[in-house]
């Protein structure tokens, strides 16, 4: 064995006789044949068609029938530490799995969630925020389900991706709401990200005060104001000749709860100006009924505000 393991680096160094180098290209070539997986009726061929060419150039060699059986010796070993080599190449050619962590909120539950690079995301009620206890070299990238205030830390080289069901959403360094509770829906706050649609492949690019809707086969983008998609958030709410319906809208989502509005027969026009920054919603029920002619009642249990609206003041 001593004497083949010294020809294998003769091979290597192109110093081995005719007969011999012609011995190992066999055996190399037969080896190179398997492929990385190969059965064992292929390893038992492949031994087969090597000793066979062994066999008929070794006639002309002194003690060939001690050559041959080393030589079927030395390629068993070979093929045995190829295939070693093979198993523990791919083992390491692989990615690293990076620990993944999921953070979830339930009904009336809000959290805070801190990611490795310093970004920070408030999750509302009913969501979950999947993310890597350390982001990779290359990527950081998350996985959303619900609706989630992100505030991302800037880094040129090193973008982050938002993926929800059937969106993905890149930025560098900005702040931007998402929510998917019924469709797709991107707010922007600050800096500029890109949305992709992952099932009609479309792409848009939004600045702050743009909203993109992600439908089956499109993306609506529209002009907004940032303030009301993120009042559950920063609780804090302004109006300027905003019309009744949508302010009730924009309360029912800041506060988490259902507003059902019973309108007058006749249309009611007046509109709504003023400013709340972390008010109960009580409270601005209550204040805007110095504008509004209107009723309520509110249903704990399941967080619902029923109000009965006449006429404005």
């Amino acid at each position: 064995m001593k004497q083949l393991i010294k020809w294998a680096k003769k091979y290597r160094s192109g110093k081995l006789g005719p007969e011999r180098n012609e011995q190992f290209d066999s055996l190399l070539d037969e080896l190179a044949h398997l492929g990385k997986s190969p059965s064992q009726s292929e390893i038992n061929a492949a031994k087969s068609n090597v000793w066979k060419k062994i066999g008929s150039t070794g006639k002309s060699i002194s003690s060939g029938r001690s050559v041959f059986l080393m030589v079927r010796k030395f390629a068993a070993v070979l093929l045995f530490f190829a295939l070693v080599g093979l198993a523990v190449w791919e083992m390491y050619s692989q990615p690293t799995e990076i620990p993944m962590m999921v953070k979830r909120t339930e009904q009336g539950m809000r959290s805070t969630v801190t990611l490795s690079d310093g970004s920070r995301v408030r999750l509302n009620e009913n969501s979950s925020l999947k993310f890597p206890e350390t982001f990779s070299d290359e990527l950081r990238m998350v996985y959303l389900n619900g609706e989630a205030f992100f505030d991302i830390m800037p880094n040129p080289d090193k973008p982050f991706k938002v993926l929800t069901g059937s969106s993905e959403i890149t930025v560098l360094g900005t702040s931007f709401n998402v929510n998917t509770y019924r469709r797709p829906e991107i707010t922007v706050t600050t800096g500029k990200v890109k949305v992709a649609n992952l099932i009609s492949k479309e792409g848009v690019e939004l600045n702050p005060g743009q909203q993109a809707t992600i439908n089956t086969d499109q993306i609506q983008v529209s002009e907004v104001n940032p303030d009301f998609y993120i009042g559950w958030h920063t609780r804090k709410l302004e109006f300027e000749d905003e019309p009744i319906a949508s302010v009730f809208s924009i309360l029912e989502r800041a506060y988490g709860v259902n507003i059902e509005v019973e309108m007058p027969e006749k249309e009611i026009k007046c509109v709504i100006t003023g400013a709340y920054t972390g008010e109960r919603i009580e409270t601005i029920l209550l204040g805007l009924r110095h504008i509004l002619d209107f009723e309520y009642q509110t249903d704990i249990s399941t967080k619902t505000i029923k109000i009965a609206l006449k006429n404005c003041k």
